[in-house]
């Protein structure tokens, strides 16, 4: 098991409200404690968010609980009202944080006698402050994460397997023979995987940044089309999956048919199709070195050379066919194709984009 900074950072925490609590006498301590795992955040946008909503919980708790035992005193009956009341003021509020905190501080002021209501409130209150404002400086002083940096590298290499995925889809259907195909499952949730980790990523890079300032225009340039990237990304996967899913059908009517060879025609289409990826890693590649590694790039224009020769083979291909059966490969050429010619524009569209938005140099 990986032991991370924020393991760390959370024990710490708690040690640091635990002394604290003993030094200046607050109980119950482990309510302090408790307070700083809850608020112990994987971002400190998320640190300071949650301890804003713990604490207005905790004081919607601690206020409605001595109002209630004034008037009513500590019975199960106010008890169970003081539940009530607490869940229903903490949906109007709209707070994302656990109600079971608030609820927790009021039954704590209700068993107290009636007498000692008002000083349970403010040693309960100043228990959850230590805790709340203890997580908050650890996590803001020690370790504070990086996401940008952590964002960057992610995303390269999720674009990195989504084009080896994509490439690979169609290799297994060019070169398909008379073996069954196979699915590439660990590939697939390899990319999936990655592609999570970077919409996570964007989400807490996102948080930071409006949390601390504004970000430049050239950042916020950058991080727009960054997401763009990610997006791609995605993309590529979904195009992958389509031409995987097209290797079964072609495999199953090709073994309908006894399994005849495949015409030197259709053979040099399927050898173009083998050679349109060459194009979406060429740029992909491209994308990579100047968005993510800051590398002097040239541009890429959309050109139709390679359609061209596709469009060529491909009459040439049908004028040697006698019989309707090459109506079914003409599809899944036509549909992958259009995945590849997606694919390549695509990622040259986000090249130039770099260019136009002045991320990166010519």
């Amino acid at each position: 098991m990986k032991i991370g900074a924020r393991i760390i950072k959370t024990g710490i925490a708690v040690s640091i409200t635990m002394f604290i609590c003993q030094l200046f006498q607050l109980e119950p301590a482990v309510f302090g404690a408790v307070s700083a795992v809850i608020n112990m955040q994987p971002s400190i946008f998320l640190t300071v968010k949650t301890a804003k909503d713990h604490f207005l919980v905790h004081a919607l708790g601690v206020s409605t609980a001595t109002l209630l035992g004034f008037l009513l005193g500590g019975n199960p009956l106010s008890m169970g009202l003081i539940t009530i009341i607490v869940i229903v003021l903490y949906r109007k509020t709209g707070l994302q944080t656990t109600v079971s905190s608030g609820v927790v501080a009021a039954v704590f002021i209700l068993t107290s006698s009636q007498e000692q209501f008002l000083t349970h409130a403010l040693m309960r209150t100043a228990v959850i402050f230590t805790g709340l404002t203890t997580a908050m400086l650890v996590n803001v002083l020690l370790w504070p994460p990086k996401y940008g940096e952590q964002f960057r590298q992610k995303l390269g290499e999720a674009n990195q397997q989504a084009v080896r995925y994509f490439s690979q889809a169609l290799h297994d259907y060019v070169h398909l023979q008379d073996a069954p195909p196979y699915a590439n499952d660990a590939q697939r949730q390899l990319v999936c995987r990655l592609n999570a980790e970077v919409r996570t990523l964007a989400d807490l890079c996102k948080n930071e940044d409006s949390l601390f300032s504004a970000a430049s225009s050239t950042q916020y340039e950058w991080f727009a089309t960054a997401k763009r990237l990610r997006d791609y990304n995605e993309s590529l996967a979904e195009k992958a999956d389509r031409i995987y899913a097209l290797l079964p059908v072609r495999y199953e009517r090709r073994k309908e048919l006894g399994e005849p060879e495949i015409t030197p025609e259709f053979r040099g289409v399927l050898e173009l199709l083998g050679q349109g990826d060459a194009g979406v890693i060429r740029v992909n590649e491209k994308l990579r070195a100047a968005l993510l590694s800051g590398q002097t790039v040239t541009p890429e224009e959309i050109s139709e050379a390679y359609w061209e020769k596709l469009t060529a083979a491909m009459e040439h291909w049908q004028a040697e066919i006698a019989s309707g059966y090459y109506i079914h490969a003409l599809i899944e050429v036509a549909v992958i194709a259009n995945e590849i010619k997606s694919a390549a524009r695509q990622a040259k569209k986000l090249l130039q984009e770099c260019f136009t938005k002045g991320l990166i140099e010519r």
